[in-house]
């Protein structure tokens, strides 16, 4: 998942959600004491789902409810199980795709690069965040914007190094990194996050 410079969400979901910097004593223990009273009070059914949804939205970059739900329309089109139909529909979003390759490094700056006309697919300029990837699509930078993404990368590779920490390359992606240009492959099947989700809950938020 996407490095974050925000610690407010991790507070409210009582998780480090993000690895923005390394957390002080006072960070760790005020999310100690927010988990043992997540953990003490009792939460609604309604309070639960409501969660569950809000954690997934904020994972994402902050998705509006109307986009969940439009997302989970759509999801109701593929065959299999509506969770795992859901979620990938998720992460075939161009903003998805784009903090995946760590063009990126937050789903906002995904959508600046998007909105300053910097992000294309098939050649052509993106406009939506939220348009979904194909298997076979090419998702690209313009010209102007490579260069400070070459850099951006450069950087996060040399910081991952020195913290002894693993950079994972996205399975879903076919990446040229001399053009910058990533072939979608497939929509993941196994998506990693940073706290345990409930995907039957988030569903369930809808109804």
């Amino acid at each position: 998942m996407p490095v974050q410079r925000k610690g407010k969400p991790s507070r409210k979901f009582a998780t480090v959600l993000w690895k923005f910097r390394p957390l002080t004593a006072k960070q760790h223990k005020a999310l100690a004491l927010q988990k043992k009273r997540l953990q003490t009070t009792k939460t609604s059914t309604f309070g639960r789902t409501l969660r569950a949804r809000q954690l997934v939205a904020t994972l994402y970059g902050a998705l509006s409810l109307q986009s969940l739900r439009m997302l989970l329309a759509t999801s109701a089109a593929y065959p299999g199980k509506s969770t795992q139909t859901f979620f990938t529909c998720l992460e075939k979003r161009v903003d998805a795709g784009l903090v995946a390759l760590h063009y990126a490094p937050t789903f906002r700056a995904a959508r600046q690069l998007i909105a300053h006309g910097k992000v294309t697919v098939n050649g052509r300029l993106v406009q939506a965040p939220g348009l979904a990837l194909q298997p076979g699509d090419v998702l690209g930078l313009a010209p102007e914007a490579r260069e400070p993404v070459r850099a951006a990368l450069r950087t996060l590779v040399e910081r991952s190094a020195a913290e002894g920490a693993l950079l994972y390359k996205p399975l879903q992606f076919e990446v040229n990194y001399k053009t910058l240009e990533a072939i979608f492959l497939f929509a993941p099947q196994q998506i990693h996050y940073p706290t345990q989700l409930e995907p039957e809950l988030v569903l369930l938020s809808f109804r």
